[in-house]
Order: structure tokens, then C-alpha cells, then sequence
């Protein structure tokens, strides 16, 4: 794998007519393409921290998957077009996370590439907005 340093931008628009919230993370992880068309990008936020979150990000042509590893800890995938469901293990207990994938895009290039997509969220019964997510990574000198 290949170090990296990844720029996260998150979009987070929870009602129509609302400012939406922005979040950004500059972190360092690794990246790897594989000769199936697979990359995989990995990163820890909050590192040495007891919040500490492992993430790994696969993508492939028309799909992503996120698997998280901490605090709070899920494995879902984001398919354009697909209502995706998936179990979300926080300190309080368990609930339910229901994805729409609206849209979701990927490139590479030399030294460096970006996945993005958009997806509405609900966990339980709750409706909790539309997220766009950008991951952007650069070879790491």
C-alpha cells in the first residue's frame, strides 16, 4: 500500500432550505489499486485517542463500501440507485442505518485520486438528511 494524505470533505444538508453543515478532516492513510479494478484507502481518525476510528474505504466500479472500527462501528455499502441496510454498534446499543445512494463517482490519477457520492440517511425510523462525501487523495512524499 501506499502512503497518502487524504483530504475528507463531508456535506451534510439534514432539511430543504437549510444551511448545510460542512466538516473537513486533512488525515494520513495508505492506498492501494488492484489489478481488479478494487482500490482500497485506509485511515485512522482520532488516532491515540479512545475515540480513535479505523476506516476502510472500497471501491470498485460501481460501488463503495465503508467499514468503521471504534466508538462507533458499521460496514455499508453505497450502490447508486439502491436502498442499502446495515447495523450501526454504538456505546448505547445497536439501531438500524438505511442508505439511498443518489449518486457516486471515482478517478485516479498519477499521484493521487477522489471518490465522491451523495446519500440520504436514516437510522431507525429517523430521517436524518442527505450526505455528500468527497475523499481526495495525494501520494505522500
Amino acid at each position: 500500500m501506499i502512503p497518502v494524505k487524504i483530504h475528507i470533505q463531508s456535506v451534510i444538508q439534514q432539511e430543504a432550505g437549510q444551511e448545510p453543515e460542512v466538516i473537513e478532516q486533512d488525515l494520513v492513510g495508505k492506498f492501494e489499486a488492484k489489478a481488479n479494478g478494487e482500490w482500497t484507502l485506509k485511515y485512522k481518525e482520532h488516532e491515540g485517542t479512545v475515540e480513535e476510528v479505523f476506516t476502510s474505504v472500497r471501491s470498485h466500479q460501481d460501488h463503495v463500501t465503508i467499514s468503521r472500527q471504534g466508538p462507533v462501528s458499521y460496514r455499508q455499502t453505497y450502490w447508486p440507485g439502491k436502498k442499502v441496510e446495515s447495523i450501526v454498534h454504538t456505546p448505547a446499543g445497536k439501531t438500524e442505518m438505511e442508505v439511498k445512494t443518489l449518486s457516486y463517482r471515482r478517478g485516479c490519477a498519477e499521484t493521487g485520486g477522489e471518490i465522491a457520492f451523495s446519500f440520504e440517511l436514516t437510522m431507525g425510523t429517523q430521517e436524518l438528511g442527505k450526505y455528500q462525501l468527497s475523499l481526495k487523495w495525494m501520494e505522500d512524499e
